[in-house]
């Protein structure tokens, strides 16, 4: 049975990445558990993790508020994922199988025909993760998968309007990296994948 404060985290995680509580606003402990139906305790667990990974700030004398994204914290987040993301793509030196590179190419049809955000973001990140998969060293995989799933990096993908022009932008950005990965273009690609950050 999961603790509670597992869930008090999910619902106010959710809540702060799906725009519910917008950025800045005060995420009072009293107000969250009666809200919740909870005790202080789990409330007050669930916003110190909510700090750790990003989501929240805790201001002494003031209490906790929700993440107010910051270019440099939008900076930082896409630093690592493209470091890690080149590092495995060298690793397995752009080289895919058929399948794989079948499997890109309909991720890339599944992101154009994204109706929301989200749609978007999980059409996406399955394929960085695609272009990533083949490299050998496991453990730069989990990394690369848990900075994909760090709330932060959602609170991202949805702080961005989706349009007509955003969906082109991403997946023209998508298909001229598979070009290079069918082509085993390996100094092609990373380039590519370098500015296709600046997209996603």
């Amino acid at each position: 049975m999961r603790p509670l404060s597992e869930h008090v985290y999910d619902r106010i995680s959710n809540e702060i990445v799906n725009g519910v509580v917008e950025p800045g606003a005060p995420l009072v402990q009293e107000q969250l558990a009666e809200e919740y139906g909870v005790s202080r305790t789990p409330v007050r667990d669930a916003l110190n993790r909510l700090v750790h990974e990003g989501l929240a700030t805790l201001v002494p004398g003031s209490g906790y508020f929700a993440t107010t994204l910051t270019r440099s914290a939008v900076e930082e987040v896409y630093e690592v994922r493209k470091a890690l993301e080149i590092m495995a793509i060298r690793q397995c030196g752009a080289k895919y199988t058929n399948l794989q590179l079948a499997r890109l190419e309909l991720l890339i049809a599944e992101g154009a025909a994204s109706a929301d955000p989200e749609e978007l973001f999980t059409a996406t990140r399955a394929f960085h993760l695609g272009l990533a998969a083949p490299a050998p060293n496991g453990f730069l995989l989990k990394t690369l998968e848990s900075v994909w799933d760090n709330p932060v990096q959602r609170l991202i993908s949805r702080s961005y309007p989706l349009d007509d022009a955003k969906l082109e932008r991403v997946a023209d950005a998508h298909r001229k990296i598979l070009a290079a990965a069918r082509a085993n273009d390996l100094e092609t690609l990373i380039p590519l994948l370098d500015l296709c950050h600046e997209k996603d």
